[in-house]
């Protein structure tokens, strides 16, 4: 990655979220893997970052089953080192969007509601790119209302045939969520609340269907027959243009369906 790329990214950390009044929070490894597997499809790994320290703490052994690298050589330089070069130039924008949220158009209090959703190309060590859905959670922040540690999940959805694209999401369950925003130079930002194409029965059979339900399970939660959820799931697909369940979960996921 070019050092201006590095720089600029580096830049929007420290400028937008500069921590005068750090807050100590002791992470329990038992809880960040829960949420951590909350948020995955497929092959995944996790990491913690500090801003304050701009280093990350931890990260999960899957790191080296998806992008070939050791855990504790997983740091930031080699993220911004091995993302695509597309990636490497958007990476900024992508970021000054994402602390414009979080700073300036939700309160101090909803930023623990929100997860950022975007995806990056991260070379493997082989030479080919891994298309990576990228999540990050907020995990805790500091005394001067400053984002101080989240937990990043990035799960390897390479091989799902989902469309790859630089738009940025912003997931909440409780909150309205707000997708496919595009990086921009400027930060100004026009909220968009989403809308689904799925009707209420349609999304809380998807929600089984990501927690790995199978129909059987699901129509005995929602009092329905088995070919009734099967017939959902038919539809589910044609409504969304995905192929199989991998890839509309994934696709469900960036677009605040779940």
């Amino acid at each position: 990655m070019a050092y201006n790329d590095i720089s600029n990214v580096l830049n929007v950390w420290e400028s937008q979220n500069k921590i005068l009044k750090p807050k100590r929070q002791e992470l329990l490894l038992n809880i960040v893997e829960q949420i951590a597997s909350l948020f995955s499809l497929g092959p995944y790994y996790y990491y913690v970052f500090n801003f304050e320290t701009l280093k990350i703490e931890l990260a999960s052994a899957g790191v080296k089953s998806i992008l070939g690298i050791n855990p504790e050589d997983f740091v930031v330089e080699q993220i911004f080192d091995r993302l695509h070069p597309e990636d490497q130039q958007t990476m900024p924008l992508k970021e000054e969007l994402v602390f414009d949220f979080f700073l300036n158009k939700i309160t101090i209090e909803d930023i623990f509601h929100y997860k950022t959703v975007y995806m990056m190309r991260i070379q493997h060590t082989d030479g080919t790119y891994k298309t990576i859905l990228h999540q990050v959670k907020v995990l805790s922040a500091s005394e001067d209302g400053k984002i101080q540690q989240v937990l990043g999940i990035h799960t390897d959805v390479t091989n799902l045939g989902v469309p790859f694209h630089q738009k940025v999401s912003f997931i909440s369950s409780e909150k309205p969520c707000y997708y496919a925003l595009e990086p921009k130079a400027s930060t100004t930002l026009s909220l968009q609340k989403t809308k689904s194409l799925f009707t209420g029965r349609e999304r809380e059979i998807i929600k089984m269907i990501s927690e790995g339900n199978k129909f059987i399970d699901i129509a005995g939660k929602l009092y329905i027959s088995p070919h009734t959820v099967r017939t959902h799931k038919k539809n589910i697909l044609a409504k969304s243009g995905c192929r199989n369940t991998p890839e509309l979960i994934t696709k469900c996921i960036m677009e605040g369906v779940i």
